[in-house]
């Protein structure tokens, strides 16, 4: 085999190296695909919420408005008036005239409250559907509250009260709302956006039955074996224990107990 010399040598292997191939260059990464962009979906806001008491743009929602109203025939100075001697028309006239002829809403409630043990036996099943009707009556009697009341369109009514958290929302905004409620309900039936429908409350015992009024439970029973549990929690909030001999959380829910 010939001898090669150093600069044939250098020559070959420059020529070999250059005809090898050579591996092609590497592309970028190409771009990502848009991708179609997705909607933007706004959620919807919830529904406005009103508080109406005894004073502000909607002052004459309130029980207390100085508004009279017949029924059956006989004026009550209030709707106020009204609902408290519903408690008691039918078997103590007596009493019912003494609070339709109270000089003050005020008056009406208190004569209503110091004859509390001889009020109809089943109010708190019936209380809330009385309600619903004197309201019904105070909105039909009165066409620019009707209006006023259609006038609110979806939103939710809410009776503001720091001391019943039963028919208003309450001093924590977690009450009932009985009363705005039943307004809803009204709204609706003259004409007005429907009312929400809530969950029917049931018996904070035995959670089979649906609690009756303002009881919270569907019987004495039920009652009873609640409020003796250890440790014993306010049976008007069912938030906060009872502190003491007092038997409630504290004077707001005892209070509004006796109401």
């Amino acid at each position: 085999m010939p001898q090669l010399t150093l600069a044939q040598a250098f020559a070959r292997g420059t020529k070999k190296s250059g005809s090898e191939k050579q591996p092609p260059p590497k592309q970028p990464n190409a771009a990502p695909k848009p991708q179609p962009s997705k909607p933007q979906i706004t959620p919807p806001s919830p529904a406005q919420k009103i508080l109406f008491g005894p004073s502000g743009p909607y002052a004459e929602f309130d029980q207390f408005a100085v508004h009279p109203i017949t029924h059956n025939g006989v004026i009550y100075p209030t709707s106020q008036h009204l609902f408290q001697a519903l408690k008691f028309i039918g078997h103590r006239p007596d009493i019912a005239a003494l609070i339709r002829e109270a000089t003050t809403a005020q008056l009406a409630f208190d004569i209503a409250h110091s004859n509390k043990p001889l009020a109809r036996v089943d109010w708190f099943s019936v209380n809330v559907s009385q309600m619903e009707e004197v309201l019904f009556l105070k909105f039909t009697q009165y066409d620019h509250l009707k209006q006023q009341l259609i006038a609110t369109g979806n939103a939710g009514l809410c009776q503001d009260s720091m001391t019943d958290s039963f028919w208003s929302v309450g001093p924590d905004l977690l009450g009932s709302n009985e009363l705005g409620r039943a307004l809803e309900r009204v709204r609706e039936r003259l004409g007005g956006s429907p009312a929400p429908v809530y969950t029917i409350a049931q018996c904070l015992k035995c959670r089979k039955r649906p609690a009756s009024g303002e009881l919270l439970y569907c019987g004495m029973a039920c009652l009873r074996a609640d409020i003796s549990r250890v440790p014993p929690i306010c049976p008007r909030c069912r938030r906060r224990p009872q502190i003491g001999d007092l038997g409630f959380c504290g004077v707001t829910c005892l209070k509004a107990s006796r109401e």
